[in-house]
């Protein structure tokens, strides 16, 4: 079982947006409400442009800043306890690589060069990697939750959807925020931000967060192995390792500071520089029953492992981002430009307190993006946006393996990978009538990368037998080339102001690329072919902020082509585990968005989502392998899951308001690799919130508890099998109540 330069040019380049020059953050712009009824008025950029919600016919979920502070969402995975439709994923990696998955496509590969299912851009900066998106969420004015495919304005790497964090920008009066929070397990977060002019033409805004704690989980240590070794005299004993609490701790920094310059009304260039630093404990797994490895947990407690490796995360991250607006009269013009550094190193243990799959893990990745686009009406009822996107990274990884108490041996993987991907697109509204909008789109991507490196036998002992069981040494240099030609077209329908009708057909493209595991053979360095998506949705929505009932409805169909997947491939008579393309497979399914507010001061929200997944025509050497995986589910596709929030603002004397709130979600019974081995039973989840406000607001207090009954759910599953029969399972658990109070201040 597998657990796991060349110069880059750098171009600034230019974009457009059809809005009038305004900051791109979302605004919430409160409109005169009816009696009873409270709901804002939201404006979103998810077509690269300032629209009102309910003109954007594409299913999206919003939440501002406040909403998701208030809901405990500190990173992109707490995501799933607010929207319907959304999971997460934790394999190997941990918290370090997280995968995001909507509607039941995601990304079944932690590694850091892998092309994800999701595009995740913070602040229009695409990252073009899962080790970018590990970190917390501070400083938010909202995020936007495209669902499905958006191959044309988004680009490669878009099967599933597209997640946009936008980040708060200075505003012209000073402001100020902090929040502090307090919680089990000795868990602490504190946030700050603090903006406003330095002149007349110039803001500027600065925030961090710090969070450390949390750590849930026991490593019980070594026990009775300690001492033990596969050949006494050469290879030293395994050393005594005592027992550790509290794994897991977060130990996490970051700052941002963004500067924005105006000087004219015409133009506008915000600069922003990011910095991240993480040095807490990676997650690790719990075995129930025998794990891959061979060990048998001598305990059911799913919250201890036994372990001799610290579970350790070290990273640096550091960003700059420049962008251009231009207000050209007939158009505007914006230019973003990026870079992206990771320095990164990471440890798994699976669970077993020998030395027989420890992985240690170091990456070094740089990331540069540019995007231009051009935007406008032709005043006839035509709006367009045209633009070129450019992306190119470099990654080093390093993998060491040690297996002393197998292979009697050490063995590590080196290999370096570059892609460049560059893209044209263009997509136009035209208005038919008064009611009646087609949407058409295009975009061409173009995609190229490179792999080399080298696996080798280290052999520190002088007695390893991992190079004649494993065909070491194994060395590849491989390339890979696609072009792929996407578009969508929409025909949206609006009976009333407030109410859509649409129906679309669209095109997704995910990158081949290379499997960057610890390469086995020659097989294994080969690349795999893109991955394409044909999806087609009905929708409805009915947004007024005037009315007490708001709802959005879809239902949509996908059918995928070259799905990417872990399989067997036979080369030579050598059977070797690789990323490749394994099937077709189709999804399909509803949801339901509603909130309503029944009188003026409470909130009801409901997010249903139901899904229907299938893996068709497998395509592998192995029959058996074709049997068992025929016609399963996809990974990380519930049948069902729905959430709910309800919160109520009680006016107390002298202005003072409680306002209790409640948060809960359910997850479906669902797989979490392609196999279907092991069904993770579905899990509830409720999260409740007690807050205290000053009569001007400024100042709040609260108590929280957080999966308050106790739910046990894992939120990775790596199973155990022997003559493809499950004999035990390595589960990465999620967190269990929580409890904490928490201090917030903001002008």
């Amino acid at each position: 079982m597998k657990f796991v330069g060349k110069n880059l040019v750098f171009s600034l380049l230019a974009a457009t947006s059809a809005a009038p020059l305004s900051t791109a953050m979302a605004q919430e712009a409160k409109v005169q409400p009816a009696a009873g009824a409270a709901v804002e008025e939201i404006v979103v950029t998810a077509r690269k442009r300032e629209e009102r919600l309910s003109d954007v016919p594409i299913a999206i979920s919003t939440f501002s800043g406040k909403q998701l502070q208030d809901s405990g969402v500190a990173n992109l995975t707490d995501l799933s306890t607010v929207a319907a439709g959304v999971s997460f994923r934790q394999d190997v990696a941990g918290r370090a690589s997280p995968s995001i998955v909507i509607r039941g496509i995601g990304f079944d590969d932690f590694r850091s060069n892998g092309n994800p299912a999701v595009a995740v851009s913070f602040d229009d900066v695409y990252q073009g990697s899962n080790a970018l998106i590990g970190g917390g969420l501070f400083d938010i004015d909202r995020i936007e939750i495209l669902k499905g495919p958006q191959g044309t304005l988004y680009g490669r790497n878009t099967t599933a959807g597209a997640v946009n964090v936008i980040t708060r920008e200075p505003g012209d009066a000073a402001s100020a925020n902090s929040y502090l929070e307090y919680g089990s397990y000795d868990h602490i977060r504190a946030e700050a931000g603090v903006g406003g002019a330095l002149g007349d033409a110039v803001r500027l805004r600065v925030a961090a967060v710090y969070e450390s704690g949390g750590g849930f989980l026991t490593n019980k240590g070594t026990t009775t192995f300690a001492g033990l070794t596969s050949a006494p005299g050469v290879i030293p004993p395994l050393p005594f390792v005592p027992e550790t609490q509290n794994v897991g701790d977060a130990d996490f920094l970051a700052t941002r500071v963004t500067l924005v310059i105006e000087p004219s009304t015409e133009t506008k260039i915000t600069a922003q520089f990011n910095y991240a630093r993480d040095q807490g404990d990676n997650s690790q797994s719990d075995v129930l029953g025998r794990s891959a490895t061979g060990f048998t947990e001598p305990d059911t407690d799913p919250f201890t492992y036994y372990g001799n490796l610290a579970a350790i995360i070290d990273s640096d991250q550091a960003g700059f981002n420049l962008r251009l607006e231009q207000d050209l009269g007939a158009a505007r013009l914006t230019a973003i430009g990026s870079y992206i550094t990771l320095n990164r190193a990471y440890t798994f243990d699976p669970g077993d307190p020998r030395r027989r799959f420890d992985l240690d893990y170091a990456d070094d990745l740089d990331q540069y993006t540019g995007e231009i686009r051009l935007a406008g009406s032709t005043g006839t009822g035509v709006d367009w946006t045209i633009g070129g996107f450019l992306f190119q990274d470099e990654i080093r990884l390093r993998s060491v393996l040690d297996a002393s108490d197998f292979v009697r041996s050490i063995v590590a993987t080196d290999y370096l990978q570059t892609r460049d991907s560059w893209a044209l697109f263009g997509e136009a509204d035209w208005q038919l009538s008064s009611q009646i909008t087609l949407t058409a789109g295009i975009r061409y991507t173009d995609d190229a990368s490179d792999f080399s490196g080298l696996t080798k036998d280290l052999n520190p002992y002088g007695v390893s037998v991992a190079a004649a069981a494993l065909r070491l040494p194994v060395a590849f240099d491989n390339t890979f080339h696609d072009d792929n030609l996407s578009g969508r077209l929409i025909l949206s329908y609006r009976p009333m102001e407030d109410a859509l009708v649409y129906a679309s057909y669209s095109q997704g493209y995910k990158s081949g690329g290379f499997d960057g595991s610890t390469i086995f053979s020659a097989p294994e360095a080969l690349p795999f072919q893109s991955e394409n998506v044909d999806a087609y949705e009905i929708g409805a929505k009915f947004l007024d902020a005037a009315s007490p009932f708001n709802v959005t409805i879809a239902g949509f169909f996908y059918s995928f082509d070259d799905l990417q997947a872990n399989s067997v491939r036979q080369t030579a008579g050598v059977a070797t585990a690789v990323r490749t393309n394994v099937a077709k497979a189709t999804v399909w399914g509803g949801e339901i968005e509603a909130v309503l507010r029944p009188v003026r001061n409470a909130r009801i929200g409901l997010a249903v989502t139901h899904l229907d997944t299938t893996v068709d025509d497998f395509v592998s050497s192995d029959p058996a392998e074709v049997a068992r995986r025929n016609g399963n589910d996809l990974p990380d596709a519930p049948q069902f899951a729905f959430n709910a929030d309800a919160r109520y603002t009680f006016a107390l004397s002298g202005g003072w308001q409680l306002e209790p709130q409640m948060n809960a979600s359910f997850i479906g019974d669902h797989f979490k690799e392609i196999d279907n081995f092991v069904e993770v039973k579905g899990y509830g989840r409720l999260d409740l919130r007690l807050a205290l406000k000053s009569p001007d607001t400024r100042w709040s207090l609260a108590a929280f508890g957080r999966n308050v009954t106790d739910s046990f759910y894992f939120t990775g599953v790596i199973p155990a099998t022997s003559a493809g029969v499950v004999v035990g399972q390595q589960r990465i658990v999620g967190r269990p109540a929580t409890y904490g109070i928490s201090l917030g201040y903001a002008f």
